[in-house]
C-alpha cells in the first residue's frame, strides 16, 4: 500500500510538472506572437503615414512621373492587401480581438488613402487598372456574415487572377470612421456586402465571380 502510495505521489508531481512546463511554453509562445504583431502593426503605422504623403504629393503630379508614380501605387497595391491577409490571421486569435480594434481601423484608413491615390492616378495618368471597393461589415448579423464571406472569397479569386490589373480595397463601413462614413454618404452605401467599381458601379449584395468578371472585362475596354 505505502508503495502504491508512493508511485501514486510520484506521478501527480510528474503531471503537475509537465502542465505547468505546457502553461510556460505556452505563454511564451503568446508573448513571441504577440510582439511579432506588435511589430507589423508599427510598420502599418508607418505606412499609413507614408500614404497621406503620396496622396498629397499626386494631387500635384507632372504627366511626365506618371509612369512611376503608377508603378509605385502598384506596388503599394500588393503591400495593402498581404497586409490584409495578415490582419485576418491574427484576427483569427480570440483574445486579441478587442487589441485589433484600432489597428484595424489604422489599417482601414490605409485603405482609403490608398483608394484616394488611385483615384487622383486614373485621371492625372489615364491608369487603365480597375478600382474595385468591397463594403463590408466588421460585426456582421449572423445572415449576412456567410453572403460576406463568399463574397470576400470570390473576390480574393479575382484578384489572383487579375493581379495588378484590379485595385482591391476591401472597407468596413460599421467602425465609425469619419472618412468610410463620407464614402457611404456619397456613394449611398446602405447594405453590404456591396461592390463599386471604378466609383461608378454599385452591386448590392452577394455577386458571383462570372458577373463580376464581365463587369471588370468590359471597363478595361
Amino acid at each position: 500500500m505505502a508503495r502504491f502510495g508512493d508511485l501514486f505521489w510520484k506521478a501527480l508531481v510528474l503531471t503537475v510538472v509537465v502542465f505547468l512546463l505546457g502553461v510556460f511554453l505556452g505563454f511564451a509562445l503568446e508573448r513571441n506572437r504577440i510582439g511579432n504583431i506588435e511589430r507589423e502593426f508599427q510598420r502599418i503605422d508607418l505606412q499609413w503615414n507614408d500614404a497621406k504623403l503620396q496622396t498629397l504629393y499626386y494631387q500635384n503630379l507632372e504627366p511626365r512621373f506618371c509612369g512611376f508614380a503608377i508603378r509605385e501605387n502598384l506596388g503599394f497595391a500588393d503591400l495593402v492587401y498581404n497586409e490584409g491577409l495578415k490582419i485576418e490571421k491574427y484576427e483569427r486569435v480570440s483574445f486579441l480581438t478587442n487589441d485589433l480594434e484600432l489597428e484595424k481601423k489604422k489599417y482601414a484608413l490605409l485603405k482609403v488613402e490608398f483608394w484616394l491615390n488611385s483615384i487622383v492616378l486614373k485621371e492625372k495618368c489615364k491608369a487603365k487598372y480597375i478600382n474595385l471597393v468591397y463594403f463590408f461589415a466588421n460585426d456582421p448579423a449572423f445572415e449576412v456574415k456567410s453572403e460576406q464571406d463568399t463574397q470576400a472569397e470570390i473576390l480574393k479569386d479575382l484578384k489572383e487572377k487579375y493581379g495588378k490589373d484590379l485595385m482591391l480595397i476591401p472597407l468596413p463601413i460599421d467602425m465609425d470612421i469619419s472618412m468610410i462614413n463620407v464614402m457611404k454618404g456619397t456613394y449611398d452605401i446602405s447594405k453590404t456586402p456591396t461592390i463599386l467599381i471604378n466609383e461608378k458601379i454599385k452591386l448590392d449584395g452577394l455577386q458571383g465571380f462570372d458577373e463580376l468578371e464581365l463587369l471588370i472585362k468590359n471597363e478595361q475596354l
